[in-house]
């Protein structure tokens, strides 16, 4: 078998090296390779693996948030559910009557310009009840017994909105108006 003319070059160039050529030859040719293959495999196998390891970090901070959030969500969950059993039922609780009660009983009645019920705002299956109510001259130490009874009710009412204003005539007695809201659960 005949050689080509670059298969005889190559051949009696390595004729002609010593003993002590041909070792750092064939060196420098596996250091070539162990470089070609370190940096076509290896060093892309280390960086994917640094970038999956990252990855997995965040990923078990992504988890652990996660669980903190069923956790607050279990919690949430709860404390809605008590607050649905405190509801009352649809018509069987009348935030006016019970403003007027809480007023006879708290002195403040023969001060009362208004109690007026304001359209109700429904959102499946709850129904917020808002009223709105005007004292006309009371002292402080009168409407604030008044007020208490009103956030202490067993029913869930909620004062939203709250203005005081003095009298000019009186600065010992005040207008006082407040939107109060109270909820009940709809018929499904």
């Amino acid at each position: 078998m005949e050689k080509t003319g670059l298969l005889k070059g190559i051949d009696q160039f390595l004729l002609r090296l010593s003993l002590r050529e041909k070792w750092m030859l064939g060196g420098g040719g596996l250091v070539a390779l162990v470089l070609i293959l370190y940096f076509t495999q290896i060093d892309p196998t280390l960086a994917r693996m640094a970038q999956l390891e990252s990855l997995i970090s965040r990923k078990e901070a992504a988890l652990q948030e996660m669980q903190s959030l069923r956790g607050e969500y279990l919690s949430l969950s709860k404390k809605i559910q008590a607050l649905e059993l405190r509801l009352p039922a649809e018509t069987t609780f009348s935030p006016l009557s019970f403003l007027e009660e809480n007023a006879a009983k708290n002195g403040v009645r023969g001060n009362i310009a208004f109690i007026r019920p304001l359209t109700p705002q429904v959102q499946k299956p709850y129904r917020e009840i808002p009223v709105e109510v005007k004292l006309e001259n009371v002292s402080l130490a009168q409407i604030i017994p008044f007020l208490t009874a009103v956030e202490n009710a067993p029913q869930r009412l909620r004062i939203k909105r709250l203005a005081m204003k003095t009298r000019f005539s009186d600065p010992d007695k005040m207008d006082v108006t407040f939107l109060v809201l109270s909820y009940e659960k709809t018929a499904s």
